[in-house]
């Protein structure tokens, strides 16, 4: 019967020990997932913080982008109305012309008529497009308001002579 006592001491002293064992085992294992969900929240927060980042950079970019565009199609718009100004001036100096010198000016006056109508298509593109397309027309538009001006400048020169 001691031996039956012993025997039962020592199984209950096992359970006991692997119970605790179990215990550790369970508050380690409680432990790691503390910090890995720990882990998990300070990613997501640096990542949530890293993409408000990012998008607010992007705002900014559009922002500088949107008025460099209003900026770069005001100042071609500004050239085209100051052809046109010089450009009436030089139709009703036509007008007044005789002879060959009339026929001269009517066709610079179509010329500048036909370069002014391309700058003006530009202009209305320019403000539907975007991107690299944007800045594919708008280049494309400075040289239409330079071959304006050019025109312009043959028009006058046919009516000086």
């Amino acid at each position: 019967m001691k031996m039956t006592r012993v025997l039962a001491g020592v199984c209950l002293l096992g359970f006991a020990l692997g119970a605790c064992d179990k215990g550790e085992d369970q508050a380690k294992l409680d432990e790691a997932k503390r910090e890995a969900a720990t882990k998990v929240a300070d990613a997501e927060r640096e990542a949530n913080e890293k993409k408000v980042a990012a998008e607010r950079e992007l705002a900014e970019a559009k922002t500088k982008a949107d008025a460099a565009r209003a900026e770069a199609r005001s100042t071609l718009q500004k050239a085209l109305a100051a052809s046109d100004r010089k450009a009436a001036d030089l139709k009703e100096r036509a007008a007044k012309a005789t002879g060959k010198l009339k026929l001269n000016a009517q066709a610079a006056s179509a010329e500048y008529d036909k370069r002014r109508a391309v700058a003006e298509r530009d202009l209305e593109g320019l403000n539907n497009a975007s991107g690299d397309a944007w800045d594919t027309l708008k280049a494309t538009a400075q040289k239409d308001v330079d071959a304006v001006k050019t025109a312009l400048d043959s028009f006058d020169s046919t009516l000086s002579h």
